[in-house]
């Protein structure tokens, strides 16, 4: 097999100023659905016979969090998605397959969301 070993890690960031009580209500939807997803990760790891292990952390940045993890676990690839943003956004907004591009020391594989 070519992988031993799978992590799979949810990750969001939240907006800078927020109302306290709807900043806590959006951080606690977020959590109960990434909570969900992996669960259901975990289920299908299960059903296709495959080892696999999913993580939750807190960062100030997702691409921070992911490679946090990625030192922890000492992975030796990062298999991340992207949203397909324009250059434009991602010039000013950054996205975090771009952190996690400039910031890994292992290889990064990033695929493309299918339109």
């Amino acid at each position: 097999m070519l992988f031993t070993q799978f992590y799979k890690i949810c990750v969001f960031e939240a907006p800078f100023s927020m109302d306290p009580e709807v900043f806590k209500d959006l951080v606690q939807k977020e959590v109960k659905r990434i909570q969900g997803e992996l669960i259901e990760f975990a289920k299908y790891l299960r059903a296709m016979k495959l080892e696999g292990t999913v993580k939750s952390t807190h960062a100030q940045k997702p691409g921070e969090g992911i490679l946090n993890i990625a030192k922890e676990v000492n992975a030796s690839l990062i298999i991340t998605g992207s949203r397909g943003q324009s250059k434009l956004r991602r010039t000013f907004l950054g996205s975090v397959s771009d952190y996690v591009m400039h910031h890994s020391p292992v290889p990064v594989l990033v695929c493309r969301r299918e339109n």
